[in-house]
């Protein structure tokens, strides 16, 4: 274990109990293609996450985002090992009404483990 490890690990947890609030991180886990058919089926897992969602800023993302992309923080205790990518989505809530975004960048800070994933997500 590296030194960011255990003195960064235990500080997202707390501050996204504080702070965030409950929304689906669903992990794509696995893809089946069907040859006869020409379609492809997901298998997902859904897993509840605390986090924070904010707007995405261009700085940020080296300017590979549009207006209405989201920025979303989620600490090292939602996913544990996991590390999140572009096929996963997120379902949150907004003014009553489920909405889902697709990641489309993902920044992980991390020593031998993660810490925190600062996922870029584009409604969809």
């Amino acid at each position: 274990m590296s030194l960011i490890d255990t003195v960064f690990a235990a500080i997202p947890a707390p501050l996204l109990a504080d702070w965030g609030y409950n929304f689906t991180y669903v992990k794509q886990t696995a893809s089946t293609y069907n040859s006869t058919t020409g379609s492809l089926s997901n298998t997902n897992t859904n897993v509840t996450v605390r986090g924070v969602i904010t707007q995405a800023n261009p700085e940020e993302f080296e300017g590979f985002y549009q207006t209405n992309d989201l920025k979303i923080i989620i600490g090292n205790a939602e996913l544990g090992n996991y590390y999140p990518n572009i096929r996963d989505t997120i379902q949150y809530t907004e003014a009553g009404t489920t909405r889902t975004a697709r990641i489309i960048n993902v920044k992980t800070y991390r020593g031998d483990s993660p810490i925190m994933h600062v996922l870029l997500a584009r409604p969809q």
